[in-house]
């Protein structure tokens, strides 16, 4: 770690214990190119899952198909991810460390996505979101109840005006 990187570290932990000084929070330590590999590789497979269940929808006559976007974007993810995940193999030099902050609400915070899609196609996109997105933001550190309402309509907002109204795809 470089002087920065350490200045920052205690930076953030001061103002942790200004706010609330009885409350340690743990963290995990990992080298960066262990990090950049796990994530590549998790980004990679999501990338392929994507393809995968995109070409399993239905398809029509349409320029664009409910499954040309996640298509799009899960090929362009997969294709990055396999780019950076082969830098990082071949790179040389120090990685800098990797603190992460509270370690347990990070894979909570990765269940809940994963869980996301076979919630959505249980209970449908709009009651799941209206679940999801609170929970996610309070995990993310969102205390305001105005900031979470805020954050549910605009996910909302986003599925109704994008996907049903602008690419003709209604959401389950």
């Amino acid at each position: 770690m470089n002087s920065q990187d350490i200045a920052l570290t205690r930076n953030i932990k001061h103002k942790q214990q200004v706010e609330n000084p009885t409350r340690t929070e743990k963290s995990l330590r990992l080298s960066g190119r262990t990090v950049d590999i796990i994530v590549c590789l998790a980004l990679l497979i999501m990338g392929i899952w994507f393809v995968v269940e995109a070409l399993h929808m239905p398809s029509g006559r349409e320029a664009l198909d409910p499954g040309t976007f996640p298509i799009i974007v899960g090929g362009a993810l997969a294709l990055f991810s396999l780019l950076q995940l082969g830098l990082s193999i071949s790179a040389r030099g120090q990685w800098a460390a990797v603190e992460v902050q509270r370690p347990l609400w990070l894979v909570i915070s990765m269940a809940m996505i994963l869980a996301f899609p076979a919630a959505v196609e249980r209970l449908g996109y709009y009651p799941v979101a209206v679940i999801w997105v609170p929970v996610f933001g309070w995990i993310a550190g969102i205390r305001s109840p105005v900031g979470l309402i805020a954050a549910t309509l605009i996910v909302l907002a986003l599925g109704k005006f994008v996907f049903e109204m602008l690419l003709s795809t209604p959401l389950p």
